[in-house]
């Protein structure tokens, strides 16, 4: 659904709890979307603290007039302007210096200023579980300075027999080092893993008695005081499990598709190789992550980049390796897809479906005339029974009636190609995206490969409305990218709204998915750009249209082809259809019509 944008408005709370046990943590709000009666609203929650916590609560109040329609990724409880959000199950624990995202949309019939008042976040620190649990450790920061901190670790003797002797670790941020200032422990190093362990001179901590060891901590001007992964054991028990050390990083030999590889470390149980364009790191990009010790980097733009990999185990994350670099020339690019076959006007007419059953149950199916490709709407990502990435949810349409659909299509003359379209607008399949992360885009890209392969579909449309963060938006762009890379004869396409323009909130979120989709300059993954112009005058979606197409034209190499305009006739009439899709022809554009129903003929 298209909204009119009527501003951004972004507010940022920093919040601190210290009653009742709660720890420190902040939250970060900022509306996403606007229009002219409601808007959108995305909160990072942060654990700002140095240890993590278990659950998390929210308290805010909005302005009057205003309530929460809905709520994803927490729950939440509104008595008049006052609204609570808790942790759900997936998002409740928070890593020290981790965060979590929830959002919500606002109904603002009176089209008040947006703004969350008297925001206030508490967070439950989680009890730790320990190799030997007669041994507490907890972790405080005293006192903090420009460049260095104080940290105080306390002891606790929760058994019922005196302790002798004691061992600790923890880890330290990246760039951060100890100093010389420590007391009452021996301290030693791996990179950025210590251990403390009890002088023998120290004295014995009695049952539920206490023990403190503090040291000072330098760190960058500016940098966050905290250390993470702190375990205690006691009377001898068996070390303590610590992150891994640093691997090594080979020499990289340059070529079209260079390997990076590196030694492999004890007690590692996955790797996390990051590149750079930098020395410094100071945009870094995951390109591999998990139990394997090298990666062949896919082609890419003339440049250097440097690249660094670090070890992790249950304990936690080692430093980084030492950087390795390697120059590149520019990349080939792969060769194009073979061309859609001709159509009356030269170009893609397409239609999406949405009510499936009709096509077994209801009148003779009859394709509209000029169309060369049909969208089985609306699924998801999602994971099978096993926990493979994969597609589903295409309503109650059985894989074997996919299969009957695009085997009918074929048998068409000319045959008609069948796409699936992943994702919606503001519903449950539009969460799906929230099922990406940097370690599985591509195990998804090669789940919905193989769905379309067995299916017989010729790609996929990427129907992306939920502008969550800047992050999952290149997560998005990167998952076409990978998708388009396993077959370069699917077809892909992306859907956004028809507003063009500083205006609108649409322009940078699709200028962020294709920037993370190209495969070299003027090379887009995205094949097809579709833009839902259903709900305004003509003119003001006629205009929206020519300046998408532009834009894309100048940044991105698309033709007229490969703008398609979307018509409706289903459930808006905003225009003349007949009259919209004859000015698209007239342009060289693409059509697509929703949406199409032989059930309810037009």
């Amino acid at each position: 659904m298209k909204k009119s944008f009527l501003n951004f408005l972004c507010c940022l709370a920093f919040l601190s709890a210290g009653l009742n046990g709660d720890v420190q943590i902040e939250a970060n709000s900022a509306i996403t979307s606007a229009w002219d009666t409601g808007y959108v609203t995305e909160l990072t929650v942060t654990n700002s603290s140095n240890e993590a916590i278990s659950s998390w609560k929210v308290n805010f109040s909005l302005p009057q007039g205003q309530s929460v329609h809905c709520l994803w990724n927490g729950a939440f409880t509104q008595s008049n302007q006052n609204v609570t959000v808790t942790s759900q199950t997936e998002n409740t624990t928070i890593q020290a210096g981790q965060s979590a995202k929830f959002g919500f949309q606002v109904e603002n019939p009176q089209m008040a200023t947006g703004n969350l008042q008297g925001v206030t976040a508490t967070g439950v620190p989680v009890v730790p579980s320990l190799p030997n649990a007669t041994l507490g450790a907890v972790a405080t920061v005293d006192t903090v300075w420009a460049t260095a901190y104080e940290v105080k670790v306390t002891l606790t003797n929760n058994s019922n027999t005196p302790v002798s002797s004691w061992i600790a670790t923890f880890t330290m941020p990246e760039g951060h080092s100890l100093s010389s200032h420590v007391w009452n422990g021996v301290f030693t190093l791996s990179g950025q893993n210590v251990t403390v362990k009890s002088l023998t001179s120290s004295e014995v901590i009695p049952p539920g008695g206490s023990s403190v060891f503090t040291m000072i901590i330098v760190m960058p001007s500016l940098g966050k005081p905290r250390i993470s992964n702190l375990q205690a054991a006691a009377n001898g028990s068996a070390p303590l499990q610590t992150a891994p050390r640093a691997p090594v990083l080979n020499p990289i030999m340059a070529g079209p598709t260079p390997t990076v590889s590196w030694n492999a470390v004890d007690g590692a149980t996955s790797y996390t190789l990051e590149q750079g364009t930098t020395s410094s790191f100071s945009n870094p990009v995951i390109v591999a992550k998990g139990n394997v010790l090298s990666a062949a980097v896919s082609a890419q733009a003339a440049g250097t980049y440097f690249y660094r990999v670090s070890a992790t185990n249950d304990a936690g994350t080692g430093a980084y390796s030492n950087v390795q670099s390697v120059s590149t020339s520019q990349a080939p690019s792969p060769p194009p897809p073979p061309p859609v076959p001709p159509l009356s006007q030269g170009i893609e007419h397409s239609a999406w479906y949405i009510d499936w059953t009709s096509w077994f149950t209801g009148p003779p199916f009859v394709i509209p005339t000029n169309v060369n490709r049909l969208n089985i709407f609306v699924g998801e990502l999602k994971f099978d029974g096993a926990g493979k990435p994969t597609l589903g949810g295409f309503g109650n349409l059985t894989d074997a009636q996919i299969d009957a659909f695009t085997a009918y299509c074929r048998s068409q003359n000319p045959p008609i190609e069948v796409k699936v379209s992943i994702g919606g607008s503001g519903g449950m399949y539009d969460r799906c995206w929230d099922r990406l992360t940097t370690a599985n885009t591509q195990a998804f890209a090669q789940g919905m490969a193989d769905f379309c392969h067995a299916h017989g579909l010729v790609g996929v449309d990427f129907d992306y409305e939920e502008f969550l963060s800047s992050d999952q938006e290149v997560l998005v762009g990167t998952l076409i990218k990978q998708f388009k890379a396993i077959d370069p004869n699917f077809k892909t396409s992306l859907c956004s709204n028809a507003g063009f323009g500083p205006y609108y909130p649409w322009q940078p979120v699709v200028k962020t998915i294709l920037d993370a989709a190209m495969i070299s300059p003027g090379n887009c993954a995205v094949d097809m750009f579709y833009i839902m112009s259903y709900y305004d005058p003509i003119e003001s979606e006629k205009g929206w249209i020519l300046g998408w197409s532009n834009w894309l034209k100048q940044n991105y190499g698309f033709t007229s082809e490969r703008v398609s305009v979307g018509i409706d006739d289903f459930d808006a009439h905003a225009y003349d259809p007949v009259e919209m899709a004859n000015w698209a022809a007239s342009q060289g554009f693409s059509t697509s019509h929703w949406a199409f129903d032989p059930a309810h003929p037009k």
